[in-house]
């Protein structure tokens, strides 16, 4: 099995630092060491005509390392066709880039920085150490049983769905604001 690993270089400060881009080598090390033939290929900035000429110039891409901003409608195919998406930054704290991905359908790799929304094997893969090991090893496994790859894209879209922004401020929000004094009760805000 060959994997091959694109990676837009952009104009992204973490990536310049090394941030994005160790990771990526590091997989694609970690990868080498499991005995898997590992091609990297870097690209110039993504927008969707750079994403589709990339795309279409490399075959078989098995990684997709974004270094900087892509435009939405490329995002959800990106998310939705990968195997599955790499989201364990802690640039990111918030964890909107393992949300996004299992609403486009997609699987979020996610690492033990607090998305409490990821469960491990049901509707994302969850890193602990965070090495690329661990990650090569996570998604050699889900590789090999798609059956349980096509449950956990159902329960990550029905697990990002709990967290659109409506449900959000219905569920987090108007409570908060209800205990207030002077707000309108929640009939009030839904007329």
């Amino acid at each position: 099995m060959q994997f091959h690993l694109l990676s837009f270089e952009g104009p992204d400060p973490y990536a310049r630092a090394g941030g994005i881009a160790t990771r990526v080598e590091g997989l694609a090390r970690a990868l080498a060491d499991l005995g898997l033939e590992t091609h990297l290929w870097f690209i110039g900035d993504p927008d969707l005509p750079g994403l589709l000429a990339a795309l279409s110039a490399v075959s078989d891409i098995d990684v997709v390392s974004l270094h900087s901003p892509v435009a939405p409608c490329c995002r959800r195919v990106l998310l939705r066709g990968s195997d599955a998406v790499l989201a364990n930054s802690g640039h990111e704290p918030f964890g909107l880039v393992g949300l996004e991905t299992m609403a486009a359908g997609g699987i979020a790799c996610t690492g033990a920085t607090g998305e409490e929304y990821a469960l491990p094997s049901y509707n994302a893969l969850v890193l602990e150490a965070g090495t690329p090991h661990e990650f090569a090893t996570a998604f050699q496994r889900l590789r090999s049983h798609p059956r349980e790859a096509v449950a956990m894209r159902g329960a990550a879209r029905s697990t990002a769905l709990r967290y659109a922004w409506p449900r959000i401020v219905e569920r987090v929000l108007l409570p908060r604001l209800e205990a207030l004094e002077g707000w309108p009760q929640r009939d009030s805000w839904q007329s």
